[in-house]
């Protein structure tokens, strides 16, 4: 989250992860991500969860 704030600060952070990915949930929480449960949806195999590091759409 850092490098994101200071190398591309205009871009919003996400993480796409599988529902059934407890570690990359736990991950994504640790760091300070929210679930965007309105950006869940289809990924390129799989539906997934949108994690964010601030409210977006």
């Amino acid at each position: 989250m850092e490098w994101s704030a200071a190398h591309v600060p205009g871009l919003p952070l996400i993480a796409r992860i599988r529902p059934d990915n407890l570690a990359s949930q736990g991950v994504a929480l640790r760091v300070g991500l929210h679930r965007a449960e309105h950006l869940d949806g289809p990924g390129y195999d799989g539906f997934d969860w949108i994690y964010t590091a601030g409210p977006l759409g």
